[in-house]
């Protein structure tokens, strides 16, 4: 089950990278380097913001749904709540960074904050898929993020078309799409089953207490996936960040695996064998690597024809980020196997230091442009994965790294049994013995 709940999560996971290679290329064409450039500088806040803005408690919920300490229905008005300050906070925040990341542009300045007003709908979204994922509702989180996916790539492609569309239009429609997800949320939540969940009132200081406990890995995280590029603006020019962009853009989709198997990781058991989930931390490094290689490999030809002769320079960031996504997806699952296990601040001291070696790498490389942006990207993930490794171990169930890195030889054998399977699409199903055996 744990198996193919990794394959479902991450077929879904992958409609949203696709969508961004569907409308990168169109949009790329559309607006040019620089435009590119402020187009991300309108939007990433906004959405980052949306992952930094539950400040833990989209792991809090993921934990106490987990081991049924809050129901679905409890959870959605959990999330329905906290959208409010967290909200508010959210714009008064961006409109503050605004100010200094887009000072020299003051026509980019006042529509970034009409564009921060939309935080709030960010937060909850994630809010929602935390909870999604502490009742192992997999659908439920891949409906939530395959259909603004879609919603946007429709507008976006559309709006390019038919008309001549600047940065700020662009940014408003991607940013917009995400209430349909909000939507799907809320109802698949709210129809959750309530299980063997105590009656009484909400565990407000319980989720507060663990949401604390995130905070510093949430921010830390936020930190090593997309603060260069929130920041990139003054660092590199809008220029370089429009190739670093499109080099994050593509050298991204390999991640989906990454995402899909920390929901499996976090997501309630249901019954499954532990063991067996830890499959899913075996599969998912090296298939991560596979897609690296290959994207790696097809680079240089690729980038230039998809998203335009001008895009060119950003074959070598693309490259280098290849590789930065092999460690990225190490520290995710790494950390989804120490926050299932309730050791939320072993994680959050593993990001915190990737995040620390990060901005300190950007800064000093920014003069090299999108190459040093990614250079920086590539030495955060080295270091948060570096203290991640060394926590899982002696954890349940986790007797060596290897058991959470590389796949056992009964892993090869049990996925070939499922492969022959499908083809047949009759006879019994594999034995899942979880054993580890090499």
């Amino acid at each position: 089950m744990s198996t193919r709940r990794l394959v479902s999560a991450t077929t879904a996971n992958l409609v949203v990278p696709l969508s961004g290679l569907l409308v990168g290329p169109v949009l790329s064409r559309e607006l040019g380097p620089e435009g590119r450039g402020f187009y991300a500088a309108l939007t990433l806040p906004v959405v980052v913001y949306g992952w930094l803005g539950t400040y833990g408690l989209q792991d809090a919920l993921t934990f106490h749904l987990r081991h049924r300490r809050l129901s679905g229905r409890d959870a959605a008005r959990v999330a329905l709540l906290a959208t409010v300050p967290l909200g508010l906070l959210g714009v008064l925040l961006l409109a503050v960074l605004g100010l200094v990341a887009l000072a020299r542009e003051p026509g980019e300045h006042r529509q970034f904050l009409v564009l921060a007003l939309l935080a709030p709908l960010h937060i909850l979204a994630n809010l929602l898929v935390g909870a999604l994922t502490g009742v192992a509702d997999v659908g439920g989180v891949n409906l939530l993020k395959v259909v603004p996916a879609v919603i946007r790539t429709v507008l976006l492609v559309g709006a390019c078309l038919a008309f001549d569309l600047s940065a700020f239009v662009a940014g408003l429609l991607f940013l917009v799409s995400a209430a349909g997800g909000t939507a799907v949320g809320l109802r698949r939540l709210r129809r959750a089953p309530a299980g063997e969940v105590p009656s009484g009132p909400l565990p407000l200081r319980s989720l507060t207490r663990y949401a604390a406990v995130c905070l510093p890995g949430v921010l830390a995280a936020v930190a090593t996936a997309r603060l260069d590029q929130v920041i990139g603006l003054p660092l590199l020019g809008a220029r370089e960040l429009g190739f670093y962009a499109v080099a994050v853009s593509v050298a991204e989709l390999p991640m989906v695996v990454a995402t899909a198997a920390r929901t499996v990781l976090m997501g309630r058991a249901d019954g499954d064998d532990p063991a067996a989930a830890l499959r899913v931390a075996r599969l998912a490094l090296p298939l991560t690597l596979a897609a690296c290689v290959v994207l790696a490999a097809v680079a240089a030809p690729l980038l230039p024809l998809v998203f335009g002769e001008a895009f060119a320079p950003a074959v070598l960031p693309t490259v280098v980020l290849c590789a930065a996504t092999v460690l990225y997806t190490g520290v995710q699952i790494l950390g989804a196997v120490l926050l299932a296990n309730g050791r939320a601040g072993r994680s959050s001291a593993a990001l915190v230091a990737g995040a620390l070696t990060g901005v300190v790498a950007l800064v000093a490389l920014a003069p090299l442009g999108a190459v040093g942006a990614a250079v920086a990207s590539l030495l955060g993930y080295a270091v948060a994965v570096l203290p991640a490794a060394r926590s899982v171990v002696g954890l349940p169930g986790v007797p060596s790294l290897r058991a959470v890195t590389v796949p056992y030889a009964d892993d090869l054998r049990f996925l070939r049994a499922r492969l022959r399977q499908r083809g047949r699409r009759s006879g019994p199903a594999p034995v899942d013995t979880g054993s580890g055996a090499r």
